[in-house]
């Protein structure tokens, strides 16, 4: 029963998550489709779930930081807009960069594993920043930047 209810959570949340992303209610072809994805992906949350690859908990501390955090979408927004506007008036070969990031990675314990991944994700937030990989070995993020600013600091 526990697990019947779990995948009925994951289910209608990616249910919803999916009209979302598809912007439009109305299409009685994009619910059969969330229905669709929505169940495929429940399945497979499940499985991961059921195997004790989810085993995380969120770290308060860097929950609180994510609202100050969002200014960088509109931030790296304009720098991607202004990079956009000067390749169309002067096209040349730029390429992303690399870069390493300092980062507390810790251990095995779930807080650790809920730290690493919301720091991935609140990192690849904004749209010029991708976190690659975080080496808890060494304590440190990977991280792509389309437009190179060096602006690591705003990394949680």
């Amino acid at each position: 029963m526990q697990r019947l209810l779990a995948w009925l959570g994951w289910f209608a949340g990616l249910f919803v998550l999916w009209l979302l992303f598809v912007g439009t209610a109305s299409d009685w072809m994009e619910w059969i489709g969330g229905v669709f994805a929505a169940a495929i992906a429940a399945t497979a949350a499940e499985v991961v779930r059921e195997q004790g690859l989810l085993a995380f908990r969120a770290d308060r501390q860097r929950l609180r930081m994510l609202p100050s955090r969002l200014w960088l979408v509109v931030v790296e927004f304009g720098v991607l807009a202004a990079e956009l506007v000067r390749q169309l008036l002067r096209p040349r070969v730029e390429r992303g960069a690399f870069s390493v990031v300092e980062f507390p990675a810790g251990g095995e314990r779930r807080v650790d594993r809920g730290r690493r991944a919301l720091v991935a994700a609140i990192g690849s937030l904004a749209p010029n920043t991708l976190v690659v990989d975080v080496d808890e070995e060494h304590g440190r993020l990977l991280v792509h930047e389309l437009v190179p600013r060096r602006i690591r600091d705003e990394l949680p």
